[in-house]
């Protein structure tokens, strides 16, 4: 009985250490990205891969992809506004990634850092 209770005491974990966790575990693509348009989040959201090494050169971008990796349904509009951005920026070329690393410019503009 003594032991059921032991086991029950370390179980137990206040609410308010869990969602700490869950911040701190939540990764951050850039400055204030949940204040962003959904094609700059979208935007922000590739750049950060890229620069993190998820995306190489020749990797090809997919829209189902990026929502799901966000958790959020963006529009097709805001993913086709995001490509035209990224192909502004000369990163992508028809969904296609073709740079291996961001210009220092993009990485300080968006506050775009490390894992």
């Amino acid at each position: 009985m003594e032991r059921q209770e032991e086991i029950r005491g370390v179980q137990e974990v206040p609410t308010n250490q869990v969602e700490e966790k869950q911040k701190e575990t939540a990764l951050s693509y850039g400055k204030n990205f949940s204040f962003l348009r959904p094609a700059i989040q979208i935007s922000v959201f590739v750049l950060w891969r890229i620069h993190n090494n998820w995306y190489s050169v020749g990797s090809q971008l997919f829209y189902q992809e990026i929502c799901h990796a966000l958790s959020k349904k963006y529009s097709q509009n805001a993913y086709k506004e995001a490509l035209a951005f990224l192909e502004g920026a000369s990163v992508v070329v028809h969904e296609v990634v073709i740079v291996d690393k961001i210009p220092k410019l993009l990485l300080e503009r968006y506050g775009i850092s490390h894992e």
